[in-house]
């Protein structure tokens, strides 16, 4: 393991070590278990149960029976609904968070915890830190900082012991994928296929690392591979770069850059043609019905095609009498039916499309100096037509998804 993956190391004072498992819910390529294990006589496992959309409580029990057995391999364990449940009683190892409830936890144990803590990075294959020390302006910015270290963290560990049936699912998926699918990465903006990886749900959980997907990777030789790496380090892990140094990454005010909020500034009285409210969009009722199959795609399967996602936001930015009004609602539906909902990823996504890392274009009614997104572009770039025809007969095969109610 680089130890370079240690975001915060306090001397041991105890020979057995609590891990919290907070975000890396997996065995393989796990550090931090890896660190509590080999640095320490004895370890007991805490799983921090996670509590977000209905959906993915569903998904997060579904894998979380078959994970505990498997972690007993290392020492005791159990499961706890919230980090105020759990007595510090020894030396704590727990897995780095990014986004502001998991930072709250770490703050937590670290003022309440009077042995030491030590917090190991796992689910970004180059530590933020090791990466940059600020908020870098775009993918060209960070690109080579990446690159530089990107081969010194393939550090694979816990190879030799029992994984969890999700974790070979997840295995098995990305190896369908790299050997079925990415011969077209090229398509993958090409909503109407399926030549996107669709692993975005594995590493929301840490289920998979993208250590073990470069390994995967290494014996490639098709020339989308770079394509894919692209989006799987330089792009997921700008993200974190923007959740991490950006503390109030949530907040309107802070997401993007001050030429975007000029420009919206300048164009907030523009007249709007159509106001929709959230009713409208979770009950499929706008006149655009590329926009409509985009939310039965969110609403009742619980994904959305990436390219669609940057249009769907584009158009809620158009349709809402505020920009700020159009960012909660963008973040509230993201949060609230997205099975991979609520990470780094998702919220730079919708900051994007307020500018953030990206561009000023040409003035436009609404959007300003904001790229803009309409439906002409989606007839010329691909299928759209072939994109409804997809979402509608997986909306038909898949018959929970009618009923799905989200709480």
């Amino acid at each position: 393991m680089n130890r370079q993956r240690i975001s915060t190391l306090s001397k041991q004072s105890t020979s057995h070590v609590t891990y919290i498992m907070s975000s890396s819910f997996r065995v393989l390529d796990n550090h931090s278990l890896y660190y509590a294990k080999t640095e320490y006589e004895t370890c007991d496992i805490i799983i921090l149960r996670i509590h977000e959309n209905k959906r993915q409580n569903e998904y997060f029990e579904s894998f979380i029976i078959d994970l505990t057995d498997k972690l007993k391999q290392f020492g005791n364990v159990s499961i706890v609904n919230g980090i105020k449940d759990i007595k510090f009683s020894n030396d704590i190892v727990i897995d780095k968070g990014y986004l502001k409830e998991k930072r709250e936890i770490e703050n937590y144990i670290k003022l309440n915890s009077s042995y030491s803590v030590t917090v190991i990075e796992s689910n970004v294959l180059v530590p933020v830190e090791v990466v940059s020390n600020k908020e870098e302006y775009s993918a060209r910015t960070i690109r080579p900082k990446i690159h530089k270290h990107l081969y010194n963290f393939i550090d694979p560990v816990l190879e030799e012991y029992n994984i969890s049936s999700f974790e070979r699912n997840a295995i098995q998926h990305v190896k369908h994928f790299i050997d079925e699918k990415l011969i077209h990465y090229d398509l993958k903006n090409h909503p109407e296929y399926e030549y996107t990886s669709n692993i975005s749900v594995y590493l929301k959980y840490g289920i998979i690392s993208p250590v073990r997907i470069l390994i995967l990777l290494d014996d490639c030789k098709l020339n989308n591979k770079e394509s894919f790496i692209e989006e799987l380090i330089i792009r997921r892990e700008l993200s974190y770069n923007f959740i991490y140094f950006n503390k109030v990454y949530y907040d309107f005010n802070y997401i993007t850059y001050e030429w975007a909020y000029q420009s919206m500034n300048v164009h907030k009285f523009d007249e709007r043609e159509y106001i929709y409210e959230i009713d409208d969009y979770v009950n499929f009722k706008t006149h655009d019905k590329y926009f409509n199959t985009a939310m039965k795609e969110m609403v009742l399967l619980g994904k959305m095609h990436g390219y669609m996602r940057m249009y769907w936001c584009k158009k809620i930015i158009e349709w809402s009498r505020t920009y700020k009004e159009a960012y909660n609602i963008c973040i509230y539906l993201n949060n609230l039916y997205f099975l991979d909902g609520n990470t780094p990823n998702g919220y730079n996504g919708v900051a994007w499309c307020f500018g953030k890392h990206d561009r000023a274009w040409g003035q436009r009614s609404i959007f300003g100096k904001l790229r803009y997104m309409n439906e002409n572009g989606l007839k010329r770039k691909f299928d759209i037509e072939g994109y409804i025809d997809k979402i509608e007969k997986e909306v038909k095969n898949d018959g929970s998804s009618k009923t799905y109610n989200i709480d």
